[in-house]
């Protein structure tokens, strides 16, 4: 009763808030949901014992990042609508308290999504959790109600009870202060929620078929079947269910999916399966979101090492059927269809029986038969070639479809929406989206210069007038004091000076630079008032003046918001500031060749606590990149092995990234030829033409990786250098065999996430290095494993340890920290683009075969 009068009050009180008000507190509580999105996760599959916690974590960044990117600039206060050709006022108002029922499969980003829409729409909400999510519920309702109140919510706006159980719900439920019920849970919660007389927006079963025909791409079909099946063990309502396969590629598709990790049950296995799956009409509680390997100990039946999916093939539909109904885990039904038009009727079946109004997909390059099968089947979402439990609540797949984590289901199923539920059913308005298409890019520094002792004519370029007429003529160099030593620092400064620049030097930047190095370099550019930034040195210089450039133009930028993690660049949480209001131009002169900060859109600070944060935004791009290999001259020949190593892992990392294109893969792999070629003739002889080609190489794999990303090793490395103080380059040179042989699988637990990804790529594209290098193999898994056996063979060849053992490090306080670094390579900003997505156990694996080797 205390909870529901202070949400009620709570309500009254948001209503009179502003757009400007509200706008800034829904951006608040997504970014601070955000920021626990791997706590979150833990606590949800710790209290359910359901699911992938890395998959959980992927549903809290989506439910912060796409409700915030789809309903940012979304009027929802007062006027939010006026044509006046038509003579239309479009005005909203809220409803006022809302009941959110969440489910136990999704309990922290439901409960993220359901605050999100009532604070976008100036409601208040009492949650109704599920009983065994209790505990993670409740977690997930304060952070998102604290967040609220610290941006200026009425406090009390979000509340959840403290016990659930019959009479609490029907209390809450029937309660005079609850306006509307927003009910995503079991059949029976949400039809208790219909039964109150209350305005109720619900959910239904869902048994989505997928049609597979003869038309269809049946990798890509594979491919994604596998994935939206496996995607949190099977717990999305919209997950395949049964897939029907016309006869004619029937057998090739069941192979396909066998080689995908299914293993399909027979004869007596095939019934412990079916009798342990549905007990009394209904799903077993106990196979809820498990995995293939769990539920097939539970049934006493062995299958293979690397099974994900466990299959069996069905002919009927109904009760005497237990394939043919929901199943919310990884087990899949596999039908026969004769032909197209009973391919149709039998997915109808199959959504009439235990889905209907839900969800339905199918596989066919045919747009006729995409229309004829969508307007026969009685589903809300009809998705085609698409993974159905990640499209059809609004994820990368296709990303108009307006994300959301509770999918009505119609009238025929007994809801009030057939559409995905969001804000805007929790106002009295209706509104309409614009779709957009998914745009790429290549995005690099406007101007390269390279060639040995290009440094004058660069900088005569740099000191050219604008179209305006005026012209830069103050320059800082940030750079550190070995620089100076060297004799480059009055290079540069000379060379400036006799193009008319006043010139100024912050030279008090060290390895690993932190934000004492950035507020010195900022009280540096306050004091000068420069228009032109040069960074000279290695990583460190550069990656400091990217961050005292930014710093120094936005002073109320918190680095922790700078460095907010993102799965979607686009859709990240914290918008990146625009540069250029103070100092036009940002120059980077690199003297070592590994780092390509002076072409790449990276930075990375350490913060006062000793946490280094990565920065990644286009915006940190330098104007001016010169490629001078005579800066390298002097270079130790550790530093040019670690340095060109780590150009390698960029290489490498970007050909095979979920996000390489056609504009990166010819950068990377020039740069890989490159730097095996000249590599060790540059660390062992000093050969000023092989340090050239080394020196182009390391920035040519910039160019690529800073358009396709990176992966794993680079999230393994920056932890296990961050605990252990080792050279960048030397950890990434241990890690990245063990990486490939890892990424290089056919049938991966879980595949890299990204539209253009449909099937494991990772092992061809490691053979095609191979082969561009002249490696011998007459297979692809020869190819890779020659391509390991190269690094290798280089590593000991620049006399680089193969192991962290050989390294030094000690073991037992290596494994000390193996978990905590399993688990922050896992939110690593690099680990989104790798080719096979890693659970954390996988990570850890990774980092024990480094250790030992």
């Amino acid at each position: 009763e205390d909870k529901l009068e202070r949400v009620k009050r709570a309500s009254e009180i948001f209503a009179t808030f502003s757009q400007e008000r509200v706008d800034y507190i829904f951006t608040r509580i997504a970014h601070e949901a955000n920021k626990q999105r791997v706590p979150l996760a833990q606590i949800a599959h710790e209290e359910t014992g359901m699911g992938l916690m890395e998959d959980k974590v992927i549903k809290n960044g989506i439910a912060c990042e796409l409700l915030l990117d789809g309903y940012r600039d979304t009027k929802t206060c007062g006027i939010i609508e006026r044509e006046s050709v038509h003579g239309l006022l479009k005005i909203a108002n809220p409803v006022g308290v809302v009941c959110c029922i969440t489910p136990t499969t999704n309990p922290t980003s439901t409960a993220i999504a359901k605050s999100l829409f009532c604070a976008k729409t100036r409601n208040g909400a009492i949650f109704l959790p599920h009983p065994r999510a209790l505990e993670s519920t409740a977690a997930a309702v304060k952070v998102c109600h604290d967040a609220g109140v610290a941006a200026g919510a009425p406090k009390g706006f979000l509340e959840c009870v403290d016990e659930v159980n019959r009479e609490v719900s029907d209390f809450v439920m029937h309660h005079d202060n609850v306006n509307i019920i927003m009910a995503t849970g079991g059949p029976g919660m949400v039809k208790a929620s219909y039964s109150t007389g209350k305005p109720a927006l619900g959910v239904g079963s869902g048994n989505a078929p997928i049609l597979v025909d003869e038309t269809a791409n049946l990798e890509e079909a594979c491919g994604s079947i596998v994935l939206g099946k496996t995607f949190d063990n099977g717990m999305i309502c919209a997950a395949e269910q049964s897939v029907v396969c016309v006869e004619s590629v029937y057998d090739q598709f069941k192979e396909m999916l066998i080689r995908r990790g299914a293993t399909f049950l027979e004869g007596k296995e095939r019934d412990a399966l079916g009798k342990f799956l549905i007990v009394n009409g209904r799903v077993n509680a106990d196979i809820v979101g498990q995995s293939a390997q769990e539920i097939a100990r539970r049934i006493n039946v062995e299958v293979p090492y690397g099974t994900v999916v466990l299959g069996a093939e069905a002919s009927n539909v109904g009760p005497q059927e237990p394939f043919s109904h929901e199943k919310l885990c990884p087990v899949l039904a596999l039908c026969k269809a004769s032909d197209f038009k009973e391919g149709v009727k039998l997915c109808k079946e199959l959504t009439e029986y235990d889905g209907i109004g839900h969800t339905a997909g199918i596989y066919s390059r045919s747009q006729e038969r995409l229309e004829e099968y969508a307007q026969k089947i009685p589903a809300g979402r009809i998705l085609n070639n698409v993974p159905t439990s990640l499209a059809a609540i609004g994820t990368a797949f296709n990303f108009n479809i307006d994300f959301s984590l509770t999918l009505g289901v119609g009238t025929k199923a007994g809801s009030s929406v057939s559409d995905n539920v969001g804000p805007m059913h929790l106002l009295n308005v209706r509104t309409v989206a614009t779709r957009q298409e998914h745009t790429e890019w290549f995005k690099n520094p406007p101007q390269i210069y390279f060639n040995r002792n290009c440094l004058e004519d660069a900088l005569r370029d740099v000191s050219n007038k604008y179209a305006d007429g005026t012209k830069d003529q103050r320059a800082i160099i940030i750079t550190d004091e070995v620089m100076g030593s060297l004799g480059y620092v009055e290079r540069v400064k000379r060379c400036l000076k006799d193009k008319g620049f006043v010139v100024s030097v912050f030279d008090d930047v060290h390895p690993d630079p932190d934000m004492m190095t950035v507020r010195k370099g900022v009280k540096a550019c306050e004091a000068f008032r420069p228009d032109l930034m040069v960074c000279l040195g290695g990583g460190s210089p550069m990656d400091a003046g990217k961050y005292i450039r930014v710093s120094y133009e936005h002073p109320e930028l918190h680095l922790e918001d700078a460095a907010s993690r993102f799965i979607e660049i686009r859709k990240r949480t914290k918008h990146f500031p625009k540069l250029g209001s103070k100092i036009r131009k940002l120059v980077c002169i690199p003297t070592t060749s590994g780092t390509a900060s002076e072409v790449t859109p990276f930075s990375v600070i350490t913060d006062d606590m000793g946490m280094k944060h990565p920065l990644f935004d286009y915006e940190l791009t330098p104007d001016i990149a010169i490629i001078d290999s005579s800066f390298c001259d002097k270079l130790p020949k550790s530093l040019i092995a670690h340095a060109g190593v780590d150009a390698i892992t960029h290489a490498t990392e970007a050909f095979v990234s979920v996000a390489a294109n056609e504009f990166t893969e010819s950068h990377s792999l020039t740069a890989i030829n490159l730097l095996f070629q000249h590599l060790p003739n540059s660390c062992h002889a000093g050969d000023p033409q092989a340090r050239e080609m080394v020196h182009h190489a390391a920035t040519l794999a910039g160019l690529a990786f800073s358009n396709s990303y990176l992966g794993i090793t680079h999230s393994l490395s920056h932890k296990v250098g961050a605990v252990f103080h080792l050279p960048h380059g030397l950890t990434n040179a241990v890690l990245m065999p063990c990486v490939i042989r890892f990424n290089a699988s056919e049938r991966p637990t879980r595949m890299g996430i990204y539209p253009g990804c449909d099937h494991p790529i990772a092992k061809q594209r490691y053979a095609a290095i191979a082969t561009h290098l002249g490696l011998k193999g007459k297979t692809d898994d020869e190819l890779c494993e020659a391509y390991c056996q190269a690094i290798l063979g280089l590593m000991d060849n620049l006399e680089m340890p193969r192991t962290f053992e050989k390294c030094g490090v000690n073991e037992k306080a290596y494994f000390e920290q193996i978990d905590d670094m399993a688990l922050a390579a896992f939110d690593d900003q690099c680990t989104p683009a790798n080719p096979r997505f890693p659970l954390v156990s996988e990570l850890k694996q990774i980092l024990t075969d480094s250790y030992h080797g």
